[in-house]
């Protein structure tokens, strides 16, 4: 039905974009652009947050230019790919197949700009985090999510974010005594609001364990934290296959969480607290012992006893081995093309 589709999307955070790239584009063959300018926000049909700062932030990027075809169309390199933007007044000239919206606030904005395109193209919500399925805010969803109690009269998908395997690629070598975060906010809770608090006693866990482990090199990289943000697939893969293990205990889970399924594309295993993955989508990569270290309820020294146990060469090895097999088993992004394109070919 859509052959070569033009997608309109909101920017909700890079590897998802470049998820629905790889998809669109590369698998599909047409085009994806996002916002640009601050007529988005200005008609309301942007709505990630009501802050000069931030509004800016994500439609007013500074690197952005216009192509010289199309003055409404804005190139940048965005983490490590090319982000094609696109303005408010150029949406409207441009024949959009499908628009998406990944974050709740925008479905109901993103459903009068359907309305209102001439296009009339279809709407899709891409839940990608561990929010619920409300009834009557979208009939087609795709879910990199764990969603329970979906109904039926719905056009449903489930699916993995789709991420470069020629970039997060195995290393079953055994790296240095190295140990990595990647969760964007893992740090202390200053700065932020007190929701963002839950960080806090994870955050002097960490610490609190690097201590104990003085011959140990730990890093903790993201937009806000300690040692910077690591910019790109690349540069979060390569991170990742240096480190022997990748730290990752993020309160709340993810829906889909892609630092989970990278780090087992590069054969590396994780320490995490299981009990944030219960009902999540993620949890199916974690077998503690086998695929990852799991440190639920362990004291400071508890975990460093069982970092050690596990860094035995032998028993490292076999963590390594086990959490790219499973990865592999329980992800395999070119079956999914061929049940994503029936999902497309039924929107409604």
């Amino acid at each position: 039905m859509y052959s070569k589709p033009i997608v309109f999307t909101d920017y909700h955070h890079g590897s998802l974009l470049l998820s629905l790239i790889l998809l669109f584009e590369r698998r599909l063959g047409g085009s994806v652009f996002t916002p640009f300018g601050t007529d988005w926000y200005n008609q309301g049909f942007w709505k990630v947050l009501d802050l000069p700062g931030t509004v800016n932030q994500f439609l007013n990027v500074s690197t952005a230019v216009p192509l010289e075809t199309n003055n409404s169309i804005y190139v940048y390199p965005d983490a490590g790919f090319t982000n094609k933007a696109i303005t408010l007044e150029g949406f409207y000239q441009m024949p959009v197949d499908i628009v998406i919206a990944s974050i709740p606030a925008h479905i109901t904005p993103f459903k009068r700009l359907c309305k209102s395109h001439p296009n009339k193209p279809k709407l899709i919500y891409q839940i990608g985090n561990a929010w619920n399925v409300e009834a009557g805010l979208a009939t087609n969803i795709m879910a990199s999510s764990e969603i329970k109690g979906v109904p039926k009269n719905l056009n449903f998908i489930s699916y993995h974010q789709e991420f470069d395997l020629s970039v997060y690629y195995p290393d079953f070598s055994y790296p240095n005594k190295n140990i990595s975060s990647f969760v964007n906010c893992f740090t202390t809770s200053e700065g932020f609001a007190s929701d963002w608090t839950f960080y806090s006693s994870d955050w002097a866990l960490f610490e609190t364990v690097e201590k104990l482990m003085s011959d140990w090199t730990f890093k903790s990289y993201g937009s806000v934290c300690r040692d910077g943000y690591a910019t790109g697939p690349d540069e979060v893969a390569n991170r990742m296959r240096e480190s022997r293990f990748i730290w990752h205990t993020k309160f709340g889970g993810d829906g889909y969480g892609h630092i989970i399924y990278n780090s087992a594309a590069v054969a590396r295993p994780m320490i995490v607290k299981m009990e944030y993955y219960r009902d999540k989508l993620g949890k199916e990569l974690m077998i503690d012992g086998k695929t990852c270290i799991a440190i639920d309820g362990l004291s400071p020294q508890e975990v460093v006893n069982k970092i050690l146990y596990y860094s035995d060469e032998k028993r490292y090895s076999d963590l390594c081995k086990n959490v790219y097999k499973n990865f592999k088993t329980k992800v395999d992004f070119d079956r999914e093309e061929r049940v994503l394109r029936k999902f497309i070919d039924s929107l409604r």
